[in-house]
Order: C-alpha cells, then sequence, then structure tokens
C-alpha cells in the first residue's frame, strides 16, 4: 500500500478531500484557459434565459442574442416526502463530500450511484452506516449480476442495508438523528438524504413554465420542446454520469452548430462507478436483451476474475465479465467489476461501435494471464458451447478429419 504524505495532525479523509479539491481547481483552470485559446467567450457569471423568440440570455453584465442554447444546468437535491425531516438537519451526499471531519455514525436515506460509493467510502473509513431505499434492490437499472454484487459488497464490508424500506419519520435526539422504520428504530449522528435529483431549471425565466420535478424530455438529436433549445447531463436525469454527459454535449453543440445530423445512442455509451473493486458498463442488460430478443437468440457468458492468474498474484479476485451477445454476432453488452472493468468495457465500446462481431474477440492477441485476457477467455466460453458433441460444427469436423486420415 502506498504512504500518503499526511501531515501529523491530518487525518485521510482531510487528505483525500484537500486533494481532490486541489486536482478539481488545476484541471478547471485548465479548461478555461484552452477555451479561450479556441477564441470561446468564457463569462463567469449566472445567466438566464429570458426570451424564446428571439432566444436571449441575460447575465449581470450582458444580454446575449443566440440561434440556439444548450442548457447543462445540472440538478438540485430532491427531498423526499419524510414526516419531521424539515425538523432536523441534514446533508446531501455532495454537502457530506466537502465535510472536513468525519461523523461517529451515518444514515443513509437513497441509493444513488453517489450515495453507494459514499456508503462504501464509510464502511471502509470504519464508520457505522445505515443505508435505507424503498427500492427492493440496489442498482436496479443495472444488470442483475452487478445488481447483487453490490448488495453482497457492502453487507461484506459491514454496511447496513434496508432495501424495500421506507422511512415513517424522523426525529431530532441529543446523539443526532433517530429514524423510524416500519420494523426498527435507527439512530445515527448524521443523515444523507441521497435520492435521485430534480432538474435544475431555474435558470429558464420564459413566458411557457418549464417548471416541474421531472427531467427535460428531448428527441434523439437531444432538442427539447424548443427546437433550438437542447439540453444534456443530469437535467436529463443521467445521475450526473460524466461520461454520458460528456457524450451529450458534444452531439448537441454539433447538432446546434451544423444542423440535427448526429443521433445519440445510449447502447453504445460507456460508463462506470468509482466503486472499490470498480463496476463499469455498456450496452443492454440481461433483462433487457431478453426483452428485445428471443432467449435462444442469445448468447451470455460470465467469467471470473478467480479464474485470472494476475488477479490470484495480485489478490484482486473480486469481480467478473460478463459479455452478451446475438447469435447472429452482434455484440449487445459488456458489464464488469474488477480493477480494470472500466478497460475491458471501453474496449467492447469500440468494437460495438465497429460492429465488430463477438467471435472475432476469441482470436484476437492479448498478454497472457492479464486482465484484458478475460474478454477473450469469455468469448472463447462461446466458441466452445459450439463445438460441444452434437452441434453441427463438431460432426462436421469429425467427418472431416475422418476423411482425411482415410486418405
Amino acid at each position: 500500500m502506498t504512504d500518503h504524505p499526511l501531515s501529523s495532525a491530518q487525518t485521510p479523509w482531510q487528505w483525500a478531500i484537500q486533494r481532490a479539491t486541489l486536482i478539481a481547481d488545476i484541471l478547471t483552470s485548465e479548461d478555461f484557459t484552452q477555451l479561450l485559446v479556441q477564441g470561446i467567450d468564457v463569462i463567469a457569471e449566472t445567466g438566464q434565459l429570458v426570451s424564446d423568440r428571439p432566444l436571449q440570455v441575460e447575465t449581470d453584465s450582458r444580454q446575449l442574442t443566440t440561434r440556439a442554447v444548450l442548457l447543462a444546468t445540472g440538478s438540485l437535491p430532491r427531498l423526499p416526502a419524510i414526516p419531521g425531516l424539515e425538523t432536523v438537519p441534514y446533508e446531501t451526499a455532495e454537502a457530506f463530500l466537502r465535510r472536513e471531519s468525519l461523523p461517529e455514525s451515518v444514515a443513509i436515506v437513497g441509493s444513488t450511484p453517489l450515495a453507494l460509493m459514499l456508503c462504501q467510502i464509510l464502511c471502509r473509513g470504519q464508520i457505522p452506516v445505515s443505508l435505507i431505499t424503498p427500492n427492493a434492490s440496489l442498482l436496479n437499472q443495472e444488470d442483475p449480476d452487478v445488481s447483487r454484487w453490490m448488495t453482497a459488497q457492502l453487507r461484506a464490508e459491514g454496511a447496513q442495508l434496508r432495501l424495500a424500506t421506507q422511512v415513517a419519520a424522523i426525529t431530532q435526539i441529543d446523539s443526532g438523528v433517530s429514524l423510524n422504520l416500519p420494523d426498527a428504530t435507527i439512530t445515527a449522528e448524521t443523515v444523507i438524504i441521497a435520492v435521485s435529483p430534480a432538474p435544475n431549471l431555474t435558470a429558464i425565466q420564459l413566458e411557457k413554465d418549464w417548471s416541474g420535478d421531472r427531467s427535460l424530455l428531448v428527441n434523439p438529436y437531444l432538442q427539447t420542446q424548443h427546437p433550438r433549445i437542447y439540453a444534456c447531463g443530469s437535467v436529463l436525469g443521467s445521475e450526473g454520469m460524466p461520461a454520458i454527459a460528456r457524450q451529450e454535449a458534444r452531439l448537441a453543440v454539433n447538432n446546434a452548430l451544423f444542423w440535427n445530423r448526429q443521433r445519440i445512442d445510449y447502447c453504445a455509451l460507456p460508463y462506470g462507478l468509482l466503486t472499490q473493486p470498480a463496476m463499469a458498463r455498456v450496452g443492454l442488460t440481461e433483462l433487457q436483451a431478453k426483452h428485445r430478443y428471443q432467449e435462444d437468440e442469445l448468447l451470455i457468458h460470465r467469467q471470473s476474475l478467480y479464474e485470472n492468474p494476475k488477479a490470484q498474484w495480485s489478490a484482486s479476485t473480486i469481480g467478473f465479465c460478463k459479455l452478451i451477445a446475438h447469435r447472429n454476432g452482434q455484440l449487445l453488452g459488456c458489464h464488469g467489476v474488477g480493477p480494470e472493468a472500466s478497460e475491458w468495457v471501453q474496449t467492447i465500446s469500440l468494437l460495438m461501435g465497429q460492429k465488430t462481431p463477438w467471435y472475432a474477440i476469441s482470436r484476437y492477441p492479448t498478454i497472457p494471464h492479464s486482465l484484458s485476457d478475460l474478454l477473450r477467455q469469455t468469448a472463447q466460453q462461446w466458441e466452445h458451447d459450439r463445438w460441444q458433441p452434437g452441434k453441427w460444427r463438431r460432426d462436421w469436423a469429425e467427418n472431416w478429419f475422418n476423411w482425411r486420415r482415410s486418405r
């Protein structure tokens, strides 16, 4: 394990927050500089969309008229309907990450990706954590194998998970807060509200009411109900996934400048979560694939990291790679959990974009025993299944070699 340069009065949490703040400041300043070098005006002021015919944006010092607007206003915290919540101190997940010190115990209400990552961080810091969610499973939009892995991983690390549970009431006590559940009462020093956020539409000041609690609806070109107003990021309800928001922004800007030429394809967008080990995904889940295709048309295989020599050597055997494909060769999805899950998924995403058939993966050269070799091993399992006794390939090969031996 690498030693961190901690001062005598600094905790690991304080060092991590300080380091993250420094990196964010460096990257933000470089982004502004690059934009200015490219000839883009950067106005570091709050803006409001005040007119849609023509499109006008007002800031503290300027009024701009434009042909198109891209809304990337993000999201706002959404508060669940819990009796007594307004009478107790609470924090959002984003605000908690700015704390200078950790509390003695934490209760998390909600199961957003950020909530799960924060839950794991606290467990590894030996902080008692209870996570309460009305959902019957975690990451219910992900593949069932990934959802089950996340649930098992958090429980193994000490998190108290209360799935399919509603908070009946919350009250303040001397030691913090008390949460009343249908079958128990939980106390914690700090409560974190981490439910799915609401779109931030406060910057839209138009006659037509754009306010609401739902995410903005867009077409495949990322146009809103106004054909010259585009949107991207968490204002669309993507839970703030940077990989998805970046691709949305690129396509929306391109369409706004050069007419609508590019359509968003979420099935080809890879993204991941910074869990330990990391989780990444691209394409359809197993349930989505079975809903779209007949079950006998699908090829689904999962390869465990436990069988990989490098994973054994580095003691990183927790994880798996799951490939989903059609029998016609089309790659449909990849779901990975492991130290290099993002690399597996990124590779599959590129192959999906190039229409590469799944059976080509088993023939690609890879470094033996590397973690990336897991993709080839997974695809080879399908090749192995195609050559089982009773399959036409096996029968044809036996007849061929019998004929060769008889010549």
